[in-house]
Order: C-alpha cells, then structure tokens, then sequence
C-alpha cells in the first residue's frame, strides 16, 4: 500500500467521522436524550459506523468470504442512509435557527423526526431505484447519419459495477431487460466490473446472453483499472464482448473509435483511423469520462485524480477526432442527494445527459448500476435506448 494511499484513506476515515459526530451530536440536541447510558451506547454504536465502511473495504481487499461481503454491504447502505440522514440534520437545525431569529417557537422533536423519517424512506426508495434501472430512450440528431442507422436501436450501458453489491441476480435481469428492447447495437462506456475485490466468473455469465444484431462493444472504465487491467479483459473476454483499445471500427456506417480509460496522447495513437470522415457516416466515440480524451502528463494515480477532481471538458482533441457524438458515464450523476450537485459542479454540468457545442455532441449517462451505497437518489439508474435522427 502506498503513501499516497495512505493519506488518501486517512483523510476520508476522518471526513468520515467527522460526519458521525455531527449527526450524533444533532441527534442527542434534537430529542434532549440525557441518559448517560443511552447516550454512551448510542456513541458507541456512532463509532462503530464511522469506521465501518473503511474497515469493510479493507478487510474485502484482504479477505475476502462471505462474512466480508455481508459486512461490506451493510456498511455501504449505512453510507448511503447517512448521506440522507445529514441532509435532513442540516435542514431541521436551518429550521430551528431562522424559527429562533424569527421569534418562533418549534418542537425540536417532532421537526427532526419528520425530517429524519423522511431521510429514511427516501432511502429505502433509493435502494428500490438502484435495484430497478429505467429504460431512458432518447434521439439524438447527428450529420449525416446513414439512412439505414436512422431509427435503429442503439442500447447505451455503463458503470454497471458487477461486483458484491450487483451481482448475478441483477445481471440476469439486466440481460433480459437489454435483450427484450431489440437492439441493433450494444455500446458500454466502462466500469462493467465493480473494483471492490472478488471472483466474477459467475456473475459474469448472464452477460454471455446479451445479443445485438451488429455487435457488443467495450471501453474501459477506472474500475477495470482497479480489478487489474489484464484480469479485466480476460474476464469480459469470456463474453460476446468486443473490446476497444484506442481503436476505430465502421459498423456498416456508423463508426465507433473506442478510446481506452485513462485517454490517448493523440489521435495517431487510436488504430485504424482514417486521415478523413467519410461526410455519409456518423462517427461515435466511445469514453468512460465525460472529457477530453487527451491523457494526461503524470503517472496513473496522477491521470486519476485530475479526471476525479480537475476534469478536462474543453474536448479540444475529441472535436479533433471530428466525432459526432461522444458516448460517456463514470459519474453516475451523483449517484446520491445531493452528491449530484458536486458532480455537475466539477464535470461543469456535463456529467448527465445531452449537451452540444456546435457539431459536437456529448450524451452522459447516469449509469445502470451503482457503486458504494446501493441507493440511487440522483441519476437514476438507467439504459438507455439511443435513436439517431438526421441533422436538421
């Protein structure tokens, strides 16, 4: 384990308990809880949470059993509930205050435990949400898209996060959903694994039965990276899946150029390009981060924190590569409220959906599956369906 690492899990273990002893001492003012013994065990069990999460993860990277894995989940729906649960901590204290500036008079009770019920439910609806994505269908116009790609089915995936979390059981039905919608084209823009460390023989196997007409086609995410980059591909290499390392593929038409997590020094580096579009083609790219594929000077664990906090979304060389739309994921629109703005902040409002700047056009998906909490609160969980219409 590294230094940097190090400091990196220090540093959230103690945003992490930070957090605990806000909610706990809101907690405590909120219902007047005077009982020393209460009191102790509530801190107690307050401690026990804080740590839980790092703790969970780090015993899954060493040892990995069933008991881990039990361990790992709740402390990462815990995670989740908390997350609301401090929203709803800041907003009953905000409550409290502008009542006492105003000269009101509230019941601190009853105003934080509507609060923190609410928190509760929102929640386990959350938990429902990650469990059950959404078919998103969209049309896009694109240039001279070709008039036998116009309409057709285009199934977008990412950041599905096969792992301990999202497992077997939902990659059969994920499969089966994909499957009844008919596609004629399967992109996936990275993260099908989930980084948390385990074996994925089984659960990959429901991702054998995806079929589409024309192909199923991979890029990379960060997580692969996590898995370890070779052990990724030999596993998504058990699949119907065709991988796209800094590569270029026409698909009677529509081209793809699959660019490889972390991005590519220039567009001499992506294989089979042709020096020019062909105008009666629609070109795709296909990146996990909604940015610029131009990597990053540095070493890996340096290209991964600019994409995590200081994102490119100039799209210089993207619009270079003379691409009519990137296809992208990673941020999962949040995942969680109110993460979503922090996303939208730091990927300058790229991180969902559709934007343009001029020719060049960016979809962001919220992402199928979830990592962390299994709660989708923001971003929907989602697959979406992509029909490309002609420019108008």
């Amino acid at each position: 384990m590294t230094v940097k690492i190090i400091l990196f899990i220090i540093t959230l273990q103690t945003l992490l308990l930070g957090m605990h002893y806000f909610f706990s001492r809101s907690v405590v003012c909120f219902f007047a809880i005077t009982n020393s013994v209460f009191r102790a065990a509530f801190y107690g069990l307050m401690g026990f949470l804080a740590i839980s999460f790092i703790s969970a993860l780090l015993l899954l990277h060493f040892y990995g059993s069933s008991i881990t894995v039990f361990y790992y989940r709740f402390a990462a729906t815990w995670m989740g509930f908390l997350i609301h649960f401090l929203v709803a901590a800041a907003a009953a204290w905000a409550i409290i205050l502008i009542s006492k500036w105003a000269g009101l008079s509230v019941n601190r009770p009853i105003i934080a435990g509507l609060l923190l019920t609410a928190a509760a439910l929102f929640s386990v609806y959350g938990i429902w949400s990650a469990f059950h994505p959404r078919v998103r269908a969209i049309a896009i116009p694109v240039r001279h898209v070709p008039e036998h790609w116009t309409g057709r089915r285009i199934v977008l995936l990412s950041d599905i996060h096969l792992g301990h979390i999202n497992g077997k059981d939902f990659a059969e039905r994920l499969v089966s959903r994909v499957n009844s919608l008919d596609p004629d084209i399967i992109l996936i823009t990275g993260d099908l694994l989930d980084g948390v460390n385990g074996s994925y023989d089984d659960m990959i196997k429901p991702i054998q039965r995806l079929h589409a007409r024309h192909g199923i086609f991979f890029v990379t995410g960060n997580h692969e990276y996590y898995v370890g980059i070779q052990k990724a591909l030999n596993i998504i290499g058990k699949t119907p899946i065709r991988v796209l390392n800094n590569e270029w593929v026409d698909i009677d038409g529509l081209e793809l150029v699959g660019v490889d997590y972390i991005g590519v020094d220039s567009l001499a580096d992506i294989r089979n390009l042709p020096t020019d579009k062909r105008e009666e083609h629609a070109r795709i790219l296909l990146f996990h981060t909604p940015t610029t594929i131009q990597r990053h000077a540095g070493n890996l664990a340096g290209r991964h924190t600019r994409a995590y906090w200081m994102p490119d979304t100039s799209f210089d060389l993207n619009k270079q590569l003379n691409a009519d739309l990137q296809l992208s994921g990673h941020t999962h629109h949040g995942q969680i409220f109110p993460l979503n703005f922090i996303t939208r902040l730091i990927f300058d409002g790229y991180d969902h959906g559709l934007k343009q700047a001029g020719d060049f056009q960016i979809y962001t998906t919220c992402g199928t599956g979830t990592w962390g909490p299994p709660m989708r609160t923001a971003g929907m969980s989602e697959i979406t369906l992509i029909r490309l219409m002609p420019w108008p």
